[in-house]
């Protein structure tokens, strides 16, 4: 029956171009909720009409759907679950209806990358610990069920692409995906030239926050957030509709690097617009004043820079050193981007880019000394717990000796964050990980970044001479694990649930592209 309905929906010539006015109507739909009062029944409206889509359609246009919808994926109003998003539903019927219409009914069947074996390992060890010596079980698991949720969506994308042409083009919508958060990145800051902060603080947390995350963080947003920068005054960063600015660096991230392997054989006014893009997201990634993607930049600089000035793939070295080029240059220019800014703020805009980022190196700096008290915190702790806690049981060696149950102890407010236990990490997803899983889960974690990195380096060592988009897309897919490594040792900002999404579908583009290179058809 689905075979049957999705081979009508296959032959509709304007499939495309119901896949754009969903996309718009979401817009609209968020866009009326939260600034005209309309009711939030209309995302189940929309959860029904994709879901839908998802179960008459083919995966592959599933994909694309889903893909331009990434922006728009609002917490779903109820009772129980304030924070689930819509995707989580979503992700879950597109896995189970692809099973069904493919007959993927055993695991030799489905097809995996080489570094998905560490992905299992290190879920495997991660549920055993959890189950041996996790305080809250039920938090651990339901940290897996988030985490497995994600990868299905992964895992349908690798086995259902099989073209060149397909690869292509769910790379564009990708990047229109990454181009509207981006967009709305800069709508946020064009709303702060409007009134002052305090006023837009109550606003985007009472509306737009609550409903993208839910009523729980949006209370909390109220009060604590990482929204403002404190360096020569008071000063609102640029977050978009992700929770902070640290997840909407990345989003800038994964933008600059795809867009910059889309600019090789494209037209020129085509590529004349992606480096405008390019240079947006470059503009958004230092306003979001995000230190750890700052110092993050320097391991993928570093290894673009080896490879210009040691004459090996210089081709490619010269297309992707661009990309920091136009950050440093932006760093350069940044009093004049502030004199500007302040020019057009009610409130006077005091924020100072360089000074943000000389105070990386000030172990004086309130934010640091922080940091380095974590950091130092859960380095002793991992080491004296080597077995690990369990996953989302961090908040255990934050209140060793609690005897409270998890919504007592995740509700109680740390005093040196200002925040609810809940919200508190290591600042940095390498400790987290050590404190969670223990050495044997750290192991099997670099592994998997072990795994990426030498898949990567050795296809482009391959074909180190070929000019071609594939191996340029590869490229990106390399400095972005690079960039994502570096900024890791000072966040845990991979895991919100938008960053580890384009994260997983970049990452497994370019390992389907190393993988099938020599099958995928040329473009038709």
């Amino acid at each position: 029956m689905i075979d049957e309905l999705a081979l009508k929906i296959r032959g509709l010539p304007r499939l495309k171009a119901l896949i754009l006015a969903f996309t718009v109507w979401q817009y609209v739909c968020v866009l009326g909720m939260a600034m005209l009062g309309w009711q939030e029944y209309l995302i189940w409206i929309n959860l029904g009409l994709l879901a839908s889509f998802i179960i008459l359609a083919p995966s592959y246009e599933s994909l694309l759907l889903i893909i331009l919808s990434i922006p728009f994926f609002v917490a779903l109003p109820n009772p129980k679950f304030d924070s689930l998003s819509m995707w989580r539903p979503l992700f879950a019927i597109l896995f189970f209806v692809w099973l069904i219409r493919e007959k993927k009914f055993k695991y030799a069947e489905i097809k995996f990358l080489p570094w998905d074996k560490f992905l299992g390992v290190f879920l495997m060890v991660g549920i055993l610990v959890t189950l041996v010596f996790g305080k809250f079980i039920g938090q651990g698991f339901k940290q897996v069920l988030y985490w497995v949720n994600i990868y299905i969506f992964y895992l349908v994308m690798i086995n259902v692409l099989k073209s060149k042409q397909q690869i292509f083009e769910i790379i564009r919508y990708i990047l229109w995906s990454l181009a509207i958060i981006v967009t709305l990145g800069f709508t946020q800051l064009i709303g702060t030239f409007l009134t002052d902060f305090d006023t837009f603080w109550v606003y985007w947390a009472s509306n737009i926050t609550k409903l993208y995350y839910g009523q729980d963080f949006a209370s909390v947003a109220l009060y604590s957030n990482s929204w403002f920068s404190y360096l020569g005054g008071r000063s609102l960063r640029v977050f978009s509709i992700m929770p902070d600015s640290q997840s909407f660096a990345y989003i800038c991230i994964f933008g600059m690097c795809i867009g910059t392997a889309l600019t090789h054989n494209v037209f020129k006014y085509v590529k004349k617009w992606l480096w405008s893009g390019i240079r947006f997201a470059g503009l958004g990634l230092i306003l979001s004043g995000t230190r750890a993607v700052w110092v993050g930049m320097l391991v993928p600089f570093a290894a673009v820079s080896w490879a210009y000035f040691r004459n090996f793939q210089k081709h490619l070295a010269k297309k992707f050193i661009l990309p920091f080029l136009i950050i440093f240059i932006l760093f350069a220019i940044s009093s004049l981007i502030n004199k500007g800014l302040a020019l057009m703020r009610v409130s006077v805009f005091k924020e100072d880019f360089l000074l943000r980022a000389k105070s990386i190196y000030d172990l004086n700096d309130a934010s640091n000394v922080g940091r380095i008290k974590i950091w130092k915190e859960s380095l002793v702790f991992g080491i004296n717990h080597p077995l690990g806690l369990g996953f989302g049981n961090f908040i255990v060696s934050l209140d060793p000796e609690s005897a409270a149950d998890y919504k007592q102890t995740a509700g109680e407010i740390n005093i040196r964050y200002n925040l609810p236990q809940r919200y508190v990490s290591a600042h940095s997803l390498y400790l987290q990980i050590l404190v969670e899983t223990g050495f044997v889960g750290f192991v099997v974690f670099c592994g998997f970044w072990y795994a990426v990195i030498k898949y990567f380096w050795h296809f482009l060592r391959h074909y180190k001479n070929k000019e071609d988009f594939l191996v340029y897309f590869v490229a990106q897919g390399l400095i972005m694990v690079f960039w994502v490594l570096g900024a890791a040792f000072f966040d845990i900002t991979l895991l919100n649930d938008k960053v580890l999404m384009f994260f997983l579908i970049n990452l497994g583009i370019a390992g389907l592209i190393v993988k099938k290179y020599n099958e995928i058809e040329e473009i038709v």
